[in-house]
């Protein structure tokens, strides 16, 4: 459990130090968005990973409930509200991954 913290506090800092780098060199700019689908990618895998540890944990199948939920709504939808579902959804991962007990 420790490493999928190292592991997600490394996923969501990235894009906001690029992003700050971003205020001296405008070309980090592009590199924070797109280490933003990285930590979409990261925390996924980890949330497949602690589902694979704890199956009945219902705080992980929501989680992954919700991912799944919106990889299907903009695959048919092209409702545009749906991307605020990204970052809630690594929100409450990172809130499943700080206040588990290891």
């Amino acid at each position: 459990m420790k490493l999928l913290k190292i592991l997600n506090t490394i996923a969501i800092g990235l894009p906001i130090i690029l992003a700050l780098l971003g205020l001296f060199d405008n070309g980090m700019f592009l590199y924070a968005l797109l280490s933003t689908m990285a930590t979409g990618f990261i925390q996924v895998v980890i949330g497949i990973l602690l589902w694979i540890k704890e199956k009945q944990n219902q705080f992980i199948i929501g989680y992954l409930t919700g991912v799944l939920l919106f990889f299907i709504g903009i695959h048919f939808t092209s409702i545009t509200t749906l991307w605020i579902l990204p970052p809630i959804l690594c929100i409450y991962l990172s809130l499943i991954i700080y206040t588990q007990k290891a």
